[in-house]
């Protein structure tokens, strides 16, 4: 029995490519697969019935021989539609759109193996080291690196002449199709075109200099400014020094790389840097000096400090990126006790150990 593709669609017989469109729009959204996740068979197999409506009825000449006869011929004399006969397009793009209208991009790619004309990524990443003096202090770094950048020669058109002409594997597109599958799961995956990179267009006479790439190896140098305070793994953006590919440049990231100091420690924006300190400076309290990345910062050292003991320096630690203030500096007390003692500093310890509640002690002897 012949299917009535009108009624399927629910559209008058006089209706418009318009109307059909539409028609077809709201039914795909309310009975696409991915929409109906409970009863997806069944939204296949309607899902399968307003498609080759849709695609009877969009199309002038079977819709004339669906008039005529009721029927229409898919080729190979097969009166059923299976999925591959939207594999036979020359130009779909019009059912791309209504899927990325209804469901996005996912929805694109759900139904057509999806395709972004975006060609090659020309953004590129590489890694600085720097020191914590560095990003204490904030520095520039001289850096490196090797990218391909515009082609002089034919100012990254690719071409030796200048222009450019139209891609003859992809008319243009700058897509290609490729189907997979079988039957009514097969799927058309769309990529870039492998010619043309995307554009739709190829060297009229391919350079000599860049092979038609637009773009030649060369060694770039840079100066970059370290900001202050910044963490390890910090990505700074560089415009238009990536690569370069047919006349588009891409960005750099220069991500940094922070080093450790042997004598200055950070936690988060706080500095840790140890200081030795004698016993009867602990005992008596002293004032002493440490240094931090090549700055002389005082330390008054309380009476009684214990060892192992932090004192806190506030607003002397890391600077805040991108904004006011810092972190604090925690200067770490290490107990420091002589090896040999003078026969007076004996004397004097062990008339203070005498004074106190255990008179024997080991670590005086010797």
């Amino acid at each position: 029995m012949a299917k009535d593709y009108y009624k399927i669609l629910g559209v008058d017989r006089n209706a418009t490519k318009e109307e059909i469109q539409r028609a077809f729009r709201q039914l795909a959204k309310k009975y696409h697969p991915d929409a109906n996740p409970d009863n997806r068979k069944e939204a296949e197999e309607k899902f399968k019935e307003i498609s080759e409506a849709y695609e009877v009825l969009s199309d002038d000449n079977k819709r004339r021989m669906y008039d005529q006869t009721g029927t229409v011929d898919f080729g190979g004399g097969r009166q059923d539609f299976t999925w591959q006969d939207f594999t036979h397009f020359d130009d779909f793009s019009d059912l791309r759109d209504i899927f990325e209208n209804i469901f996005g991009s996912f929805g694109s790619s759900t139904f057509f193996g999806g395709f972004r004309n975006t060609g090659p990524n020309l953004d590129m990443a590489i890694e600085v080291p720097v020191t914590l003096r560095d990003v204490y202090t904030g520095s520039k770094k001289e850096v490196r690196y090797r990218r391909n950048a515009t082609c002089e020669a034919c100012h990254g058109t690719g071409s030796a002449t200048g222009r450019l002409v139209t891609c003859s594997r992809c008319n243009g597109t700058g897509q290609e199709r490729i189907v997979q599958g079988q039957g009514f799961f097969r799927m058309v995956s769309v990529t870039v075109c492998r010619d043309c990179g995307g554009r739709g267009q190829v060297p009229e006479k391919v350079c000599t200099r860049c092979g038609g790439s637009g773009a030649v190896p060369q060694t770039e140098t840079l100066e970059v400014s370290i900001p202050r305070g910044a963490p390890d793994g910090l990505r700074l953006r560089v415009r238009s020094k990536g690569q370069s590919y047919q006349g588009r440049t891409g960005d750099l990231y220069i991500v940094l790389r922070v080093s450790e100091d042997g004598s200055v420690k950070r936690v988060g924006d706080d500095l840790y840097v140890d200081l030795e300190v004698s016993f009867p400076e602990a005992a008596l309290g002293a004032e002493k000096e440490v240094d931090v990345f090549g700055q002389k910062v005082q330390v008054k050292i309380p009476p009684g400090t214990q060892p192992n003991e932090n004192i806190r320096l506030k607003g002397l630690g890391m600077p805040h990126l991108n904004s006011r203030g810092s972190g604090d500096l925690y200067v770490t007390v290490r107990l420091t006790v002589p090896k040999h003692l003078t026969q007076r500093q004996r004397e004097l310890l062990e008339e203070f150990m005498g004074e106190q509640p255990h008179k024997k002690h080991s670590w005086i002897r010797g």
